[in-house]
């Protein structure tokens, strides 16, 4: 059986440089797709942060929000598939020729949210652990939905230490 990154061939699997730029004012998990096609976190990228990657055109990449793990866009779209930097080389048409390897800017966004969601967002980035949730006034199922943002957002933290 031949893994999903092999379905392409080695011919097609050409070098890509990017750079990815978090816009959002939340931390993001940079994901990239497993041969398994799998999420595999590569780096938790902080609001305003970049970081340069060296990947390859058939590799897919998406991007989270930390704590309630939703997902990010680039260019209105939740998944990346990066471009060779020859060709993009080419599409930016230089009068010269460029030798040196191109990195594209990657602006990760954030959707359209609803008021809900955001509301829910900015409370688990005020809220530090389970007792505090549990003390508001609120609905259980939006208690329920806190502490699992809540619990997303430690594990995010302890999955890249491992």
């Amino acid at each position: 059986m031949a893994l999903m990154g092999d379905q392409f061939g080695i011919a097609q699997r050409k070098p890509a440089y990017v750079r990815f730029q978090n816009n959002t004012c939340y931390s993001i998990e940079v994901n990239w797709m497993n041969f398994h096609n799998k999420e595999q976190t590569y780096c938790i990228l902080d609001p305003n942060k970049f970081v340069d990657v060296n990947t390859f055109s058939t590799h897919s990449w998406t991007f989270r929000e930390c704590i309630s793990k939703s997902h990010m866009v680039v260019a209105g779209r939740e998944i990346f598939i990066a471009t060779p930097w020859a060709e993009e080389h080419k599409r930016l048409e230089f009068k010269h020729p460029i030798n040196v390897p191109l990195r594209t800017r990657v602006l990760i966004e954030m959707p359209a949210m609803d008021l809900r969601q955001l509301c829910l967002l900015k409370l688990a980035s005020i809220l530090k652990n389970k007792d505090d949730i549990i003390t508001l006034e609120i609905p259980t199922t939006l208690q329920k939905e806190l502490i699992e943002m809540i619990t997303n957002k430690e594990n995010s933290k302890i999955q890249l230490t491992n």
